[in-house]
């Protein structure tokens, strides 16, 4: 099989889920995955015949089969993204604000629009952090409850208020956002908190490379008190679940099918519980001159910003109002 040919398999396959341009932007991602084919030649040499990938694992008795066969990569890739499966899913990884980052079921795949909120928070904070003076030694406070097994290879520490630079991440999933800070400020004691053991799961085993302390990851539920013993918080920041219920059938299977509904959906007669929470949570934790960055269902702009005084509601790159800050 050629090029030319698995491009058009994967615009036939994937004709039902994803219009062509996707298609064809799929097999491109599935050809730089399983393939060592440089990508330039996806466009220059359409009739290279695909061999079978060096990097695929699969064994080299297996190997040999011509692609077609049960046994080669991408047809088994093209056969999970047919079933509507998420092409992160399939490849295990996604790309987020320059990292790479495990996903996988259980786990909220990252948007582009988080990546936009993270590009925010990096651009306002630049030059806010505090230079770090001393090391980084994190600690269990005092009276601090037995740590949930899937917690990362660190302890909470109540820092004063000569404490380093700290942000919370709540409702983390994957981590991308915990993670992207804490790459970017080496400086900063970065913490994330889900609920989701799956998702604390691939947040805890993220494998960034940062300058400073790695992300401190707890299990906690944003919907009841923040647990005793956290710090006070320079930033917190969070994208946690805005799509309505009724908003449900407007989209993809293969996200609506596959994704965590409990990292997406909330009820139609209670659009703003999270924000409600966090904003529970601000009050007690976010120190006065701190900040505050949420992605919000562009709905309900004026009505989250409501919740946080001395807010704004920010729109995204496409005009939509996708971000309250503060």
């Amino acid at each position: 099989m050629t090029i030319r040919d698995f491009f058009n398999a994967c615009v036939t396959r994937l004709a039902p889920l994803y219009p062509e341009p996707e298609a064809k932007s799929i097999a491109c991602r599935l050809l730089a995955h399983y393939t060592d084919i440089p990508s330039y030649k996806f466009v220059s040499e359409p009739d290279l015949v695909i061999d079978a990938p060096l990097s695929s694992g699969i064994p080299s008795q297996e190997r040999k089969n011509a692609l077609g066969t049960e046994y080669h990569p991408l047809c088994s890739a093209l056969d999970e993204l047919a079933t509507g499966r998420p092409l992160q899913y399939v490849l295990g990884v996604t790309e987020f604000c320059g990292h790479r980052f495990k996903v996988g079921e259980g786990c909220l795949i990252p948007r582009p629009e988080t990546e936009e909120l993270v590009s925010r928070i990096i651009d306002d904070l630049s030059y806010e952090a505090p230079p770090l003076t001393s090391p980084l030694q994190p600690a269990i406070p005092q009276g601090w409850p037995a740590r949930p097994p899937l917690a990362a290879d660190a302890a909470l520490d109540p820092y004063d208020d000569d404490s380093p630079f700290s942000i919370l991440d709540i409702c983390t999933g994957s981590g991308c956002i915990a993670w992207s800070l804490a790459a970017e400020f080496p400086e900063a004691m970065v913490y994330g908190c889900d609920l989701s053991e799956a998702a604390l799961r691939y947040a805890c085993r993220q494998r960034v490379k940062v300058g400073g302390a790695k992300p401190i990851f707890f299990s906690a539920d944003v919907l009841a008190s923040p647990p005793a013993g956290l710090p006070k918080f320079d930033v917190i920041v969070s994208n946690p679940p805005y799509v309505c219920e009724r908003e449900r059938a407007l989209m993809r299977p293969n996200v609506k099918d596959f994704e965590p509904a409990e990292a997406l959906f909330v009820p139609d007669d209670d659009p703003l519980r999270f924000y409600a929470a966090i904003a529970r949570w601000s009050e007690a934790l976010l120190r006065p001159d701190g900040h505050l960055y949420l992605e919000i269902n562009e709905r309900f702009g004026p009505e989250v910003a409501a919740l946080f005084p001395g807010s704004h509601v920010v729109p995204d790159i496409s005009g939509r109002d996708r971000f309250v800050i503060r």
